[in-house]
C-alpha cells in the first residue's frame, strides 16, 4: 500500500485566527497591522514558517533589510528548501550589494519552483550582474518558456470583426505606474496630445491612485481600475472592450499583467518604456524603441519585434524644479558629486570606481541617495558597502529617498551627477539634466545599460559619455576642475532639453499613433513588414486597400 503524505500538523486555533486576520490586512494593503497579527500567531506557534516568511516579506517591502533577513533566516531554519524564503532572501542579498550570494540563492529557489516571481527575479539578478546581451536574452527567455509561453499556446482564438485599416483605433495602456512614478513623466504629455480622431483611449490601471493619477485621468476617456481582476479575467475584460492595440508600460515590474498579454488580449500587443530588456515571451508582438537605444543588429537580443520610432520617449519635468544658476561648489569651497539612481544599481565595482574619483580629488564630497525611506534604514543599507569599497567614509554621505519636490532641489547642493553601470539611469538622468547637473556616464551595448549615454548623445552631449572607467573618472575630475563649464551648462540646460525631440510632445505623440496604425496594418496583412517610423503610411494604406479590393473582386 502506497504511503500517504503526512497531514500538516494542526495549529492552535488562536494562531489560525491570527493568520487569517494577517492575510486580510495584507490584502487590504495594511502591512503594519498584518505584522502584529503574524507576531501574535507566532506567540502561540513559534514554528509557523508561513508567519516568518510573510513577516520577512513585509520588512523587505518596507526596505528594512536586516529585520527581513532575520525573519527569513528563521523561516529557512524551519524549512531549508522553502522556495519563497530563498527567493526573498536572494532579493534582500542582491539589494544589499551581495550580488553573488543573491545569484546563488535565486538558483536554489528556481531549482525548487516554477513560480513566475522566482524566474523573473532569477532573470533580473543574472542580467544585472552579467552585461552580455545574449545571456540576458537567454535568462528572460527561460522565464518566458516556463511561465508565459504555455498561456500563449493555449490562448483562445481572438476574432476581430472590424478590419477596416483607417478606422479609429481602440488603444489601451496597461500599467501600475500612472502615479508618482517615472513612467508618469513620460506618459503625461502623450495622454495630453493623443488625437481623439485617431485613437479611442483606454487606460487599464493596476496601481493605487495618488495626486498624479488625479491629474492624468481627465485626459483619458476610458479609465479602468482593474487591480482586483485576475490575469484571465482581465484578458476577457480587455477583449470585451475590443481593444485593437494594447500597450504594456510595466514590463517585469510591480503591477505588470504580462500573463494577460500572453493570453492574447488584443490583436496587436507591444511593450514600451517600462522595462528595457527583452521580456522573453512570445505573446508580446513588438517593442517600441529607437535607433539610438537599439541600433540595427540589436534585433537578435529580443524576443519581441523591434519597431523603431524617431525618439522613443517624451519627457515632462516636474512642476516644482527651481533652478540654481551657479554650482554650489563656488559657495561651499569644495565640489559635491551625487548619485540619484536606485541603490540596487550600486554594484560594489561601481562604488570602487567612485572611490578612485574621491581619491584623486581629496576635497570632493559624494552624496548617495538611496531608495530606503528613513535615514537609519539608508545608513544600514549602505554603510557596510561603502566601507567594503574602501571609500573615504568621512566624505561619503547617504541620503534616504526624498519626496519629489526635495529630489528636484538636489541641484542646489550638488555640482555633478554620477551615472551607474551596468544599469544606468532613466528618468533620473532627465531630472538631473533639468536641474542643470552635468552627468558622467559610461557607454554600453544593452539598452538598459546605455540609457543615459544615449540620452546624452541624443541631446548633443555625447562628449560626456565615457568609453571606459578611466575616461569616466577623468570626466568627473574635468567637471569638478571647470566651474565655468558648470555655470554655462546650468544656463543652457533647460533650453537644451526643450529643443530636443524629448519635449516636442505633439510630434512624438503623432509619431506614436502612426506606429500603432502601421502595426495594425501589419496585423491585417498578416506580416510585420512595417517596422519604422519613416514608412509612408498613406502609401501603405493605399496598397493594402488595393490588395483587398483585388481579392474581393476575384
Amino acid at each position: 500500500m502506497a504511503n500517504k503524505k503526512a497531514a500538516a500538523p494542526a495549529i492552535a486555533p488562536e494562531a489560525s485566527a491570527a493568520l487569517q486576520r494577517a492575510d486580510a490586512f495584507e490584502r487590504r494593503q495594511q502591512p503594519e497591522e498584518a505584522l502584529l497579527q503574524y507576531m501574535q500567531a507566532l506567540s502561540f506557534e513559534p514554528r509557523l514558517v508561513h508567519a516568518w516568511l510573510r513577516m520577512g516579506y513585509i520588512f523587505l517591502v518596507a526596505l528594512q533589510w536586516q529585520r527581513g533577513i532575520e525573519a527569513l533566516q528563521t523561516a529557512l531554519e524551519l524549512e531549508p528548501d522553502s522556495p519563497d524564503a530563498l527567493r526573498f532572501m536572494a532579493f534582500a542579498e542582491f539589494n544589499l550589494g551581495r550580488l553573488e550570494e543573491g545569484r546563488r540563492l535565486i538558483e536554489r529557489a528556481a531549482s525548487r519552483s516554477n513560480e513566475s516571481a522566482t524566474w523573473v527575479l532569477r532573470a533580473w539578478i543574472h542580467s544585472s550582474i552579467d552585461k552580455d546581451p545574449a545571456r540576458t536574452l537567454r535568462v528572460y527567455r527561460d522565464w518566458g518558456q516556463r511561465v508565459a509561453d504555455p498561456f500563449t499556446a493555449r490562448a483562445r482564438p481572438l476574432v476581430v470583426a472590424d478590419r477596416s485599416p483607417r478606422r479609429k483605433l481602440r488603444l489601451g495602456y496597461v500599467t501600475g505606474d500612472f502615479r508618482r512614478h517615472s513612467i508618469a513623466f513620460f506618459m503625461m504629455p502623450v495622454l495630453q496630445h493623443h488625437n481623439p480622431e485617431e485613437v479611442d483611449l483606454h487606460v487599464f490601471s493596476t496601481g493605487a491612485a495618488d495626486d498624479v493619477t488625479v491629474a492624468m485621468r481627465p485626459f483619458v476617456p476610458h479609465w479602468h481600475n482593474i487591480s482586483e481582476l485576475s490575469q484571465e479575467s482581465l484578458c476577457e475584460y480587455i477583449r470585451a472592450q475590443r481593444i485593437d492595440v494594447l500597450v504594456d508600460l510595466s514590463g517585469h515590474t510591480l503591477g505588470d499583467r504580462l500573463l494577460t498579454f500572453a493570453m492574447r488580449a488584443a490583436p496587436v500587443q507591444t511593450t514600451w518604456l517600462g522595462f528595457m530588456n527583452t521580456l522573453g515571451m512570445k505573446g508580446m508582438d513588438y517593442r517600441l524603441t529607437d535607433y539610438g537605444m537599439d541600433p540595427v543588429g540589436r534585433e537578435q537580443y529580443y524576443v519581441e519585434t523591434l519597431f523603431r520610432l524617431e525618439c522613443m520617449a517624451s519627457y515632462a519635468p516636474p512642476l516644482h524644479a527651481p533652478l540654481r544658476e551657479s554650482p554650489p561648489m563656488l559657495e561651499a569651497g569644495y565640489p559635491t558629486l551625487v548619485s540619484l539612481n536606485n541603490s540596487v544599481k550600486l554594484t560594489p565595482h561601481m562604488l570602487q570606481v567612485w572611490r578612485r574619483i574621491l581619491e584623486a580629488r581629496t576635497d570632493a564630497r559624494l552624496i548617495i541617495m538611496v531608495k530606503e525611506q528613513t535615514a537609519d534604514a539608508a545608513q544600514d543599507a549602505m554603510q557596510g558597502r561603502i566601507e567594503a569599497a574602501g571609500m573615504p567614509v568621512d566624505r561619503v554621505f547617504v541620503l534616504h529617498q526624498q519626496p519629489l519636490e526635495q529630489f528636484m532641489e538636489m541641484g542646489h547642493i550638488a555640482d555633478v551627477a554620477l551615472d551607474t553601470s551596468p544599469i544606468s539611469g532613466g528618468t533620473t538622468t532627465l531630472h538631473a539634466l533639468w536641474m542643470g547637473l552635468p552627468i558622467v556616464a559610461l557607454d554600453a551595448e544593452r539598452g538598459t545599460d546605455a540609457a543615459t549615454a544615449r540620452t546624452l548623445q541624443g541631446i548633443g552631449l555625447g562628449d560626456w559619455v565615457a568609453a571606459d572607467e578611466d575616461a569616466y573618472v577623468a570626466r568627473a575630475l574635468q567637471f569638478m576642475d571647470d566651474p565655468e563649464l558648470l555655470i554655462a551648462h546650468r544656463a543652457r540646460a533647460r533650453d537644451l532639453l526643450r529643443g530636443t525631440a524629448l519635449m516636442d510632445y505633439r510630434t512624438r505623440t503623432a509619431e506614436l499613433e502612426k506606429a500603432f496604425r502601421l502595426m495594425w496594418l501589419n496585423y491585417l496583412r498578416g506580416d510585420r513588414k512595417s517596422l519604422d517610423y519613416s514608412a509612408d503610411l498613406e502609401l501603405e494604406l493605399q496598397a493594402y486597400e488595393a490588395s483587398t479590393a483585388t481579392r474581393s473582386a476575384a
